[in-house]
C-alpha cells in the first residue's frame, strides 16, 4: 500500500484541517475527476468548475469518508453525479461539445476503437457492479498495478487480475453492441492510454486553496455544490457505495432519479449474490472481527460476545464470553499452525485446553457452547463443511429468497433467507447422539451491497427437540473452583442442584421448540497480516 493511503490523509484532514493532507488528495487524483468531467461536460472550462466543485463535496464529507480504502471509485461517482447537475442546470448544448472535444481526442490518440467508445465510456463503466467499477477505475483510470487495485479492493492480486478481466469483458460486449467491436486486450490499451487527460497545471493548487479552507469562489460553482449535496441527500447515498442520480424534468417538476449500483442491485439474484459472496471470502488472506451472538429460547435470551481472527492457510483464533442467569463461562478455539486446541473457561478459572485432530472437529466442537460463534464465519472462511452459511444457498437445493434490503450497523445490506425442510434430511432429521431431532431450519443473511461479507446471520429452528447430558464430576469441579469456592462434598452438590435446576428450565423452553439465534458481526478488518503469536491462547 501506499505510504499514505487515501484513508490516512482522509482522517488527517478530518481531525486536524490538514491543508497538505487534502492538497495531496487532490494531487494524487485530480486528473482522474477533471478527465470524467471532461467527458462529461465537453468543455475543459465547465470541467474545471466541476472538478472544483467534486472537491469542495469531498472536504465537507472527509469526516464520513474517514475509512474509505477505494477513494478513487467514490469520485468517480460524484464527478459524474456532479457533472450531470452541471450540464441540466447550465446547458442542453453539453452533447455536441463533448461530441465535438472528443473528436479532437480522439483524433490525437490516433486509434480506431478510442472513437467510438468514448462517448459510451463513463456510462459503461458506471452501469457495471461495484466491485467491476472500482477495478476499472482503479487499473484504468488511477493506472494502479493489479497489486495496487487488490490491496484497495481487499483482496489478493489474482483476484483482482480476475476482476478486472471480467469487467472488460462486460464492457467489450457492451461496446459491441453499439458498434465498437474489439478484444478485451484492445479495450484495456484504448482505456488506459486515452480515459485521463491532465488537468490545468494550475487547477489542483487552485482547488486546495478553495475546497479546503472554504475560500471565496464563484456563485455558480456554489450553486452546483449545493445542488449535488442535495442530490445526495435526497438519494440517501451512503458515500462508500457507488450510487448514481439524475434530475428528470417533466410537467415543469423536479424529481431524483435514483440507481443503485452496489454489486448490481436489482439485476441480481439470490443465487448470484451467495456465490459472490463466496467469491469474496475465498480471496481474502486474513478476517478479524468482534460482535454477538443472542439465543432466544422459550423467552429466554442468553447473550455471548465474541471476537475472531483468521488467517490462511491454517490459523484461527474464537474467543468468548457466555452470560447465563447462573453463571459466566467463555472459552477460545484456536490454532497457530502447530495444532487445533478448544479450552473452556468457567468464571475465572481456564481448564486444561483440549486438542483435536484438525480444524474441522475443534470448530464444530466449540459451536454449541461459543453461541455458533466458531460456526458461521470461521467455516465460511475456510469452506469447511460444518459451518459454512453459504454452502446451503449456494448449492441451489434450499429455498432461497431475496427479502426486502435492510441496513445492519450503518451497512447497506441484501436480505436473504434459505430454508431447509427436515423431511429431506437423512433420517428426517433426527440426531442419533442423543434421541433429538433438527427442526425446520431458515436461515438469514444479511449480506454487505459493497463488500459482499455477512454482517448479520439469524437461524431459526421450529420442531427442533436436544436432549441434555448430565454434567461430569471434572465439570462442576471446574465450575466451582471458577467461583473460587472450596471443592467440597457440600460446594460440589449445591452446585449439581444449580445446574439440574438450570437444565429443567433450559427443557422447559426447549419444550416450545423453537430456538432463534442472531449472530452479528462488526469492526470487520481484511487482509491484515498476523504472525502466529496473534492466534495463540
Amino acid at each position: 500500500m501506499e505510504p499514505t493511503d487515501d484513508g490516512t490523509l482522509l482522517r488527517q484532514y478530518a481531525a486536524d484541517n490538514s491543508d497538505e493532507a487534502f492538497a495531496a488528495l487532490v494531487a494524487r487524483h485530480i486528473n482522474l475527476v477533471y478527465s470524467v468531467a471532461l467527458r462529461q461536460a465537453g468543455s475543459p472550462h465547465a470541467a474545471e468548475e466541476i472538478s472544483q466543485a467534486v472537491f469542495i463535496i469531498l472536504a465537507k464529507k472527509a469526516a464520513s469518508l474517514r475509512q474509505e480504502r477505494a477513494l478513487a471509485g467514490w469520485l468517480f461517482q460524484t464527478t459524474r453525479l456532479t457533472a450531470n447537475n452541471f450540464i441540466r442546470s447550465e446547458s442542453r448544448r453539453h452533447r455536441r461539445e463533448e461530441e465535438a472535444y472528443m473528436q479532437s481526442v480522439m483524433d490525437d490518440a490516433g486509434t480506431e476503437i478510442w472513437p467510438k467508445i468514448a462517448p459510451l465510456l463513463d456510462d459503461a463503466v458506471a452501469g457495471l457492479r461495484e466491485q467491476d467499477r472500482q477495478a476499472i477505475v482503479l487499473r484504468f483510470y488511477e493506472g494502479r498495478n493489479l497489486r495496487e487495485v487488490g490491496l484497495a479492493l481487499g483482496t489478493s492480486e489474482a483476484a483482482a487480475e480476475k476482476r478486472v478481466g471480467r469487467a472488460l469483458e462486460k464492457l467489450r460486449k457492451l461496446f459491441t453492441k453499439h458498434g465498437a467491436g474489439s478484444t478485451t486486450a484492445m479495450l484495456a490499451g484504448a482505456i488506459s492510454a486515452n480515459s485521463v487527460q491532465a488537468a490545468p497545471a494550475a487547477l489542483a493548487a487552485t482547488i486546495s486553496a478553495t475546497a479546503a479552507k472554504g475560500a471565496a469562489v464563484a456563485a455558480t460553482t456554489m450553486t452546483l455544490v449545493k445542488g449535488t449535496l442535495k442530490i445526495m441527500t435526497y438519494a440517501k447515498l451512503k458515500l462508500a457505495l457507488g450510487i448514481t442520480a439524475g434530475i428528470l424534468l417533466a410537467g415543469g417538476a423536479v424529481t431524483v432519479a435514483v440507481s443503485q449500483t452496489g454489486g448490481g442491485g436489482d439485476r441480481l439474484t439470490p443465487l448470484e449474490i451467495v456465490k459472490q459472496s463466496q467469491d469474496t471470502y475465498a480471496a481474502l488472506s486474513s478476517y478479524s472481527d468482534s460482535g454477538t451472538d443472542v439465543a432466544e429460547v422459550g423467552g429466554q435470551t442468553i447473550p455471548t460476545t465474541f471476537k475472531i481472527r483468521l488467517q490462511r492457510p491454517n490459523h484461527y483464533r474464537v474467543e468468548w464470553t457466555q452470560t447465563t442467569e447462573f453463571f459466566t463461562n467463555g472459552g477460545i478455539v484456536w490454532s497457530a499452525g502447530n495444532g487445533d486446541y478448544l479450552m473452556m473457561r468457567y468464571g475465572e478459572y481456564n481448564a486444561k485446553p483440549s486438542r483435536y485432530p484438525d480444524m474441522q472437529s475443534a470448530l464444530a466442537a466449540a459451536t454449541g457452547v461459543s453461541g455458533q460463534a466458531s460456526a458461521s464465519i470461521p467455516g465460511t472462511f475456510f469452506k469447511q463443511n460444518w459451518g459454512d452459511v453459504l454452502k446451503a444457498p449456494a448449492s441451489g437445493k434450499t429455498r432461497l429468497a431475496k427479502q426486502k434490503d435492510e441496513s445492519i450497523d450503518g451497512v447497506d445490506c441484501y436480505v436473504l433467507s434459505s430454508s431447509i425442510d427436515p423431511a429431506n434430511l437423512p433420517n428426517q432429521g433426527k440426531l442419533p447422539d442423543n434421541g433429538g431431532k433438527v427442526g425446520k431450519t431458515t436461515t438469514t443473511l444479511w449480506i454487505g451491497k459493497q463488500d459482499y461479507l455477512i454482517h448479520q446471520t439469524q437461524t431459526i429452528m421450529e420442531g427442533a427437540s436436544i436432549t441434555l447430558p448430565r454434567m461430569s464430576d471434572a465439570t462442576i469441579r471446574a465450575m466451582v473452583e471458577g467461583q473460587k469456592k472450596p471443592v467440597t462434598p457440600e460446594t460440589m452438590a449445591a452446585m449439581r442442584t444449580q445446574l439440574d435446576t438450570a437444565n429443567a428450565q433450559a427443557l422447559k423452553m426447549m419444550a416450545a421448540g423453537k430456538f432463534v439465534f442472531t449472530q452479528t458481526h462488526e469492526g470487520i478488518v481484511l487482509n491484515q497480516n498476523f504472525s502466529p503469536s496473534d492466534f495463540n491462547k
